[in-house]
């Protein structure tokens, strides 16, 4: 018999990024192969390693199709012997340039764009680290290519030890119910966003408010001595703890909302900091209205109309189910 899990589950299929896309990781591989083979002699040794989503295992399918990943290169230098961090970005987009029609150094990383018939279809994206600083830590190269001298700079940063926390906060059966909630949030937010400027939070933005905010939901049955998960409660007990941490202000005689959630990891910095109140308090307005939809699921009675109000939050790829009686009659919808 079909269940609003049973739904979740199928859901939960239809917008899941495999740990890594063949495809994609076929390209990375090829680029860091390029990259060894044509890296400048001037060039410091590195060494490689998966961050983002994808090393999170988070990731969802992208509705425009364009596939990213991310790769970090620690780079064996000490910044303080490289005042201009971009000349190490030069390093890795010199090397690649050519391979594809756009290579290109942007604030945080080089990016590989790969296309058909002119469309983008995955990027590959490389963050370049000082790896062998006097205080021990990681920096990331900040800057694009003719920024001002003021808008290039090291920062402090820990992906991996990002990685390892998301990692660690739950367990077994647990883990997997958190990565599936974060799926659904993050589903939800390219469905009621639009995907330019600062306007939407950031993945990373929703990663850390489930690290913090998110508890699981099961039952235990004694008789079969196993759990029966329930991601329907998971996520609208997450949405109404994100809604609650909203604080309300009054600014040049008009009421917005705020919020904030800082990094667990260096440099510890305020993920919702580059949005504006204005932004904020849609993404405030957007939550309340995505708590007043899954309140309203619950009073449904049938299955077929739990799905259809999930829908209007999640888009297509959530199923529309219905419930067989007991002489396998099917439920009005």
């Amino acid at each position: 018999m079909s269940t609003l899990q049973t739904a979740f589950t199928q859901f939960h299929d239809n917008i899941k990024l495999e740990d890594e896309n063949q495809t994609l990781r076929d390209k990375r591989d090829i680029l860091l192969n390029k990259l060894k083979d044509e890296i400048s002699t001037d060039a410091a040794s590195y060494t490689t390693f998966n961050q983002g989503s994808y090393a999170m295992n988070t990731g969802i399918k992208p509705e425009d199709g364009d596939y990213d990943i991310d790769v970090g290169l620690k780079f064996d230098i000490n910044k303080s012997d490289y005042t201009d961090p971009v000349v190490v970005k030069k390093w890795v987009r010199d090397a690649l340039v050519g391979h594809t029609q756009s290579v290109s150094i942007r604030r945080s990383c080089v990016t590989v764009q790969y296309q058909q018939d002119n469309e983008p279809i995955y990027h590959v994206d490389f963050a370049c680290y000082a790896a062998d600083n006097d205080d021990g830590k990681l920096y990331i190269a900040k800057g694009k290519e003719f920024s001002n001298a003021d808008e290039k700079h090291w920062e402090v940063s820990d992906p991996q030890g990002l990685i390892q926390l998301v990692q660690d906060k739950h367990s077994g059966k647990d883990a997997e119910q958190f990565r599936r909630v974060i799926r659904y949030v993050k589903k939800w937010k390219v469905r009621k966003f639009s995907s330019d400027g600062n306007g939407a939070p950031t993945g990373i933005a929703l990663t850390v408010l489930a690290y913090n905010l998110f508890s699981p939901s099961s039952v235990y049955d004694p008789i079969t001595a196993s759990r029966s998960y329930n991601d329907f409660d998971a996520l609208h007990n997450l949405i109404k703890n994100i809604k609650n941490k909203f604080s309300m202000i009054f600014k040049d005689s008009s009421i917005y909302y705020t919020i904030s959630a800082n990094l667990p990891v260096e440099p510890y910095n305020d993920l919702f900091d580059k949005m504006t109140l204005k932004q904020k308090t849609t993404f405030h307005d957007k939550i309340v209205a995505m708590d007043d939809k899954l309140e309203e699921v619950k009073k449904k009675t049938t299955l077929s109309e739990k799905c259809t109000l999930l829908q209007d939050l999640f888009g297509s790829d959530f199923p529309i189910l219905t419930t067989r009686s007991m002489v396998g009659s099917s439920e009005s919808a």
